[in-house]
């Protein structure tokens, strides 16, 4: 499988099954698809925005995959995913099973204001997956969210003063290699900034 970045925005998804893990994947993707859940009965804590639809899954299934972009089968019962499962491929939609082989994953993600990481183990071991997010959110301070902000702001700079992208590209990356400008980062983003610049604009 290949990690892959998209806009939801503009998409729908089904759930199927309104469980704890059909909570977390609906919620997850409710951050920018439109999302469904179906399911005779539904645990607390799903975000306003999700649509909870109460009723028996084989009767809505064809219909919820033909309106949805991606599906999600979440429910307790293995042979009523596999069933929606094969009604997604059917379909021609990607589907992410709880208990089994899926098309598409949702990852563990470490979050921050400029930058994202996600970590998959490809369903092999989701608690593993956790782990690697909980050591990376504690390796990831807060000097990596600047850098990407000052990063920014040096593309801006180097655009207007250095003709050559490749020389560019070479100046931005000695910016990340310089120790002096990532010591500034803890404390003075400004002395941070003034370093960087006298390696990207000389």
């Amino acid at each position: 499988m290949l990690p892959l970045w998209f806009d939801l925005s503009s998409r729908k998804a089904v759930v199927f099954g309104g469980g704890e893990v059909g909570r977390r994947k609906a919620n997850y993707l409710a951050s920018e698809a439109e999302v469904v859940v179906v399911s005779r009965e539904f645990v607390d804590g799903f975000l306003p925005s999700v649509t909870l639809r109460r009723g028996n899954v084989e009767e809505s299934l064809q219909e919820m995959v033909r309106w949805a972009d991606l599906v999600v089968a979440a429910t307790n019962d293995p042979g009523l995913n596999g069933i929606i499962a094969e009604e997604a491929a059917r379909q021609g939609r990607f589907c992410n099973r709880a208990d089994g082989l899926s098309t598409f994953l949702i990852p563990s993600v470490v979050e921050r204001e400029n930058y994202k990481v996600a970590v998959s183990t490809e369903g092999r071991s989701p608690g593993m997956s956790k782990f690697l997010r909980q050591e990376l959110d504690r390796l990831l301070d807060r000097r990596y969210d600047r850098m990407v902000a000052l990063q920014e702001d040096l593309r801006r700079a180097a655009k207007e003063a250095v003709p050559s992208q490749r020389e560019r590209e070479e100046r931005l990356w000695e910016v990340l290699q310089d120790s002096g400008v990532w010591s500034a980062l803890e404390s003075d983003a400004g002395k941070a900034r003034e370093l960087a610049m006298r390696i990207v604009v000389r």
